[in-house]
């Protein structure tokens, strides 16, 4: 039976159902829930908790040395988008590794970098 020939009750019932499945594909979290996320253009695994519109946190997988840099500038740039027209204020509370030149002895191993973001008005 091809699409042409199905009745028009069959036909009608399959545009609400399809609509019904596109709306179930996103389900946005609740406040306070935490959100595992990984971006792809930093390669940065984080956890992100929404508090209210203009506070977050956000918790960067710390996964070595080097990848501080990378690390540092995702949280800048993702803070900026989170607070979209308002202003990003960073709270710095974990994370933040020691710089040596020419290091002795072995690094040891880096906490994760733990920000606390407000989005405050210009």
């Amino acid at each position: 039976m091809s699409p042409i020939n199905y009745p028009f009750s069959l036909k009608l019932l399959s545009i609400p159902l399809v609509f019904s499945l596109a709306g179930c594909h996103h389900a946005p979290t609740q406040f306070g829930e935490i959100e595992k996320l990984y971006d792809f253009d930093h390669q940065v695994h984080y956890r992100q908790v929404q508090y209210n519109d203009n506070k977050f946190a956000i918790r960067i997988i710390a996964d070595n040395y080097e990848a501080f840099n990378r690390q540092s500038v995702f949280l800048l740039r993702h803070s900026r988008h989170l607070c979209n027209h308002l202003v990003p204020q960073l709270t710095i509370k974990n994370g933040i590794q020691r710089f040596e030149k020419l290091p002795t002895e072995p690094r040891p191993y880096q906490p994760d970098l733990y920000a606390e973001i407000k989005c405050i008005a210009p």
